[in-house]
């Protein structure tokens, strides 16, 4: 199994920002924490950055075509007017295959049991997913710019990380992952 992360923004794009946070941080660290996990299953993650800089959406799809992935994911955080929009949700290309709808399917509902209030699987035309070649997902884990939402992103970060680990690790057929309570372990 091949899978590439896309973390959103990056470098002079912070992404959206609230209070001081910014989109490109949280992503990054959730992002590479569910990557974690999902290399503990032995599935091969590639990132198309794993700092703080700037990555084109161009150059985001090149490196997908590089290779034959399974899958394409990039991680964002939503924004719309502070403390107004609430909620996580999947989006899939307009004409999206039969892989990537249901792995969006399973990705939402992880993020609906931790809390985030259920926005749905949606279908769009952004760049990243118009352009790349693998089944294509782009998530929008709940709204940067609302402070209850930024607490659970914050109190449940571990959740939202099995959950979407669970998730592809349940749609690619590979081995569950789980953390170990008392020690912190990832367990196979």
């Amino acid at each position: 199994m091949l899978i590439l992360f896309d973390y959103g923004h990056g470098g002079k794009d912070p992404g959206a920002t609230f209070k001081g946070r910014h989109e490109a941080d949280d992503v990054l660290v959730l992002g590479q924490a569910v990557a974690k996990r999902l290399r503990a299953a032995r599935v091969v993650i590639d990132e198309t950055r794993t700092s703080n800089v700037g990555v084109s959406l161009e150059q985001r799809v090149k490196m997908e075509w590089k290779k034959t992935y399974d899958f394409f994911i990039s991680f964002h955080r939503n924004a719309f007017k502070p403390e107004v929009g609430t909620g996580a949700e999947v989006y899939v290309y307009k004409t999206a295959n039969s892989k990537s709808k249901p792995l969006a399917a399973k990705i939402q509902r992880a993020l609906v049991r931790v809390g985030f209030r259920d926005r749905g699987v949606k279908e769009a035309d952004f760049y990243v997913l118009k352009h790349t070649r693998a089944p294509a997902l782009l998530l929008e884990i709940g709204f940067i710019d609302n402070s209850a939402d930024n607490k659970l992103f914050d109190l449940q970060f571990e959740a939202i990380v099995d959950g979407i680990a669970n998730a592809i690790i349940e749609v690619t057929g590979v081995e569950k992952v789980s953390k170990c309570s008392t020690c912190g372990q990832v367990i196979v």
